[in-house]
């Protein structure tokens, strides 16, 4: 036991494991941004990855990084993530139905040709709110396999590193 606690230092580990952080979060990033629902693909491409940078890393973070709490990206990648009013998650979402401001919907109403946004949040409003698109949670799930790859590379790694092959 000596011998490991010995030769686990950061020059043996911090290099492999923060590769190992990295690729795990970019292949997130990379499904994630698949799957998000796409309008102008500002929501799409604010799906960010950072990883610790600490000598030894400890995290790597994928998500809206650059959002603000109660931003309007905040908001928007909140409510597509989760839902909102009935038709989203449960533990995140209002008891009741959703009705979204409808001025908050008028540039994309005016987008998609309509005259404004009061109609598409009434719409939301009948159906009970947002049902969750689920793509940063999928694209966790979806990556597992991948990650555990990964995870047996950074062994592989230290392995060498260490001199034990």
């Amino acid at each position: 036991m000596d011998r490991v606690l010995e030769k686990l230092q950061p020059s043996l580990v911090a290099e492999p494991l923060r590769g190992f952080l990295s690729r795990a979060a970019i292949t997130v990033q990379t499904r994630a941004r698949a799957a998000a629902p796409v309008d102008t693909g500002h929501l799409r491409n604010a799906i960010m990855y950072q990883v610790d940078e600490a000598a030894m890393p400890g995290f790597a973070m994928v998500g809206f990084l650059d959002a603000g709490a109660g931003s309007p990206l905040w908001f928007k990648a909140r409510a597509m993530e989760f839902g909102t009013g009935s038709q989203g998650d449960g533990d995140v979402s209002h008891a009741g139905s959703h009705w979204p401001p409808g001025e908050a919907l008028d540039v994309w109403a005016r987008r998609h040709g309509m005259a404004s946004g009061w109609a598409v949040a009434a719409g939301i409003g009948r159906r009970g709110g947002l049902r969750p698109r689920r793509f940063l949670r999928s694209a966790i799930e979806q990556s597992l396999a991948d990650i555990r790859g990964m995870l047996e590379q950074m062994r592989a790694e230290i392995a060498a590193r260490w001199g034990g092959g």
